[in-house]
């Protein structure tokens, strides 16, 4: 257990911080306490949580910080969010700050491989006295002893309670259990002694173990098969089997116990905490399979060929929707044309690349939702892509209306001397083809023809400038050049992907793999 005090601040800026990470999906506020009228609004903002706190602190106006932050984490998963949230409360009271009335929040984190919570309150007390802050730091490592000691004689008694919860056929098999709960175990004179950090926590009899087996258990096949099928799958990720063991634990919440020494494990067995269960790993996969990890040069071979069969069903797919692929199936990446896993790459071949590249960029100018032929010349000729029959006509743009409101006020309100040279800065570009003026958005993914979104563009017709299309450049002529071009502007740098939408479902269909590698109801 660590427990770490953080800066204090004027603002309260721990709030946001943790807000932003609730707000990615790395965490999500698991309390909030006293917090008055916000506890009962439903929905608040982070503005809102940073001026309660403000108001309430302003009680005491000679603290000139009154934040206090401390974060609480514990090594891989020893500690449960929900028990780490128990001692933290135990901590605050300990240390002044658990008074009726004191308003507190606390975050869980996802974002390490280490569970760990951030704990925010103010300086300053429900009766506006500043909370005593003397020795903080000293005090502080003095209570967390104090409770971990009283903590761990507690937890240990529940990890033995849950221990017996699951199905279990042998007293090796729940000895594996409690080491997934972070206890090393071992029989010693007829009794299973319970250890942690280097003292023994515990001993149960082996007698009563035994009486709590159940010999008679079946167990479910389909959860075999979908046991199966993911270790192979997983396995081909990982490099070696702790990796393989990191992996199923986050990801599905099974560990892999193996048996013997480090090196040469002789059997192992898969703990199941969610149908809380374990099997004999050797009725679900033999060991020598698990222990079969491939090297890099089976792996990139692998992920080449499956590239190459994805692209055969589906011609137009983004290297964002192949990486989506990649990380389920190999647990590599797409990146610039190579293939990335731990540090080491992978070139792949030159019309794998150039494929991916053109898709990129056909995916990137279909957001821009082209209305009519016109408009997806106009965009092919911008982002340098010699195929503008490819783009699907018709679907408008969400942002279309937003940007053409928009547009209208930055007209109403700039004089014609200035106008061009305020699109140009906002980050409109236009563009002139035949006297038809249309107008791009990059940030928004937006196209629009001026005149018929109601503006006046006799307005732009006057001191041509470089922000539109040369004459030269006119969408009639025929583009010659299908290849990706890179290009200075900023239109030819924006980054090439798929659209928002999850298009996996256009990959394969439905195939008897996903009956198998279910990975949804492994989650169960």
């Amino acid at each position: 257990m660590i427990a770490t005090i953080l800066p204090s601040s004027t603002n309260f800026h721990a709030v946001e911080y943790n807000e932003r990470k609730v707000a990615e999906g790395k965490a999500e506020l698991v309390e909030m306490l006293n917090f008055g009228y916000i506890s009962n609004m439903g929905e608040y903002s982070t503005e809102d949580l940073i001026t309660f706190l403000n108001d309430y602190s302003a009680q005491n106006t000679r603290i000139q910080k009154p934040q206090f932050h401390i974060a609480f984490s514990c090594k891989g998963h020893e500690m449960t969010h929900e028990q780490l949230v128990s001692f933290a409360r135990g901590y605050l009271k300990e240390m002044g700050y658990g008074q009726l009335g004191q308003p507190i929040l606390i975050y869980a984190h996802h974002d390490t491989d280490n569970n760990h919570i951030h704990v925010i309150t103010s300086r300053v007390a429900p009766d506006g006295q500043k909370i005593d802050n003397n020795h903080e730091r000293r005090r502080s490592q003095e209570v967390i002893n104090r409770l971990l000691q009283q903590s761990e004689n507690e937890r240990v008694g529940e990890s033995t309670e849950q221990a017996l919860q699951y199905s279990f056929t042998s007293v090796p098999q729940f000895m594996a259990i409690i080491e997934t709960l972070g206890y090393e175990c071992y029989k010693e004179d007829g009794d299973i002694v319970i250890k942690r950090a280097g003292m023994i926590q515990e001993k149960i009899s082996e007698a009563f173990i035994e009486s709590k087996c159940r010999k008679d258990y079946f167990q479910d096949q389909r959860r075999k098969y979908q046991l199966r099928a993911v270790i192979k799958k997983y396995r081909d990720m990982c490099s070696n089997k702790e990796e393989l063991q990191q992996m199923m634990r986050d990801k599905f919440g099974v560990s892999l116990v193996f048996l013997g020494s480090k090196d040469s494990p002789y059997g192992f067995f898969i703990v199941d905490h969610h149908t809380k269960c374990v099997f004999k790993g050797g009725d679900v996969l033999k060991l020598k399979d698990v222990l079969q990890f491939q090297s890099d040069e089976e792996r990139f071979s692998k992920a080449e060929a499956f590239i190459d069969a994805m692209l055969e069903d589906n011609p137009n797919m983004t290297t964002r929707e192949i990486n989506k692929l990649l990380r389920r199936q190999f647990g590599t990446k797409l990146m610039n044309g190579s293939l990335l896993f731990k540090g080491t790459s992978y070139v792949l071949p030159e019309h794998i690349q150039q494929t991916l590249h053109s898709n990129d960029r056909l995916s990137w100018l279909q957001s821009f939702h082209p209305a009519n032929e016109t408009e997806a010349a106009i965009l092919c000729v911008m982002g340098k892509y010699g195929h503008p029959d490819r783009l699907t006509l018709g679907d408008e743009s969400k942002n279309k209306e937003r940007i053409t409101q928009q547009l209208h006020e930055l007209f109403d309100n700039t004089p014609d001397e200035s106008l061009r040279d305020k699109l140009h800065e906002d980050g409109y570009y236009i563009v002139n083809d035949n006297d038809q003026y249309y107008c791009i958005d990059f940030a928004n993914k937006v196209i629009l023809n001026m005149e018929e979104a109601g503006l006046d563009v006799s307005r732009m017709r006057t001191n041509n400038t470089q922000h539109e299309l040369s004459q030269s450049q006119s969408v009639q002529q025929p583009i010659h050049k299908p290849n990706i071009i890179q290009g200075t502007r900023k239109v030819l740098q924006q980054q090439g992907g798929s659209k928002d939408g999850n298009r996996e479902h256009e990959v394969g269909g439905h195939s008897n793999y996903d009956d198998i590698d279910d990975e949804h109801k492994l989650k169960r």
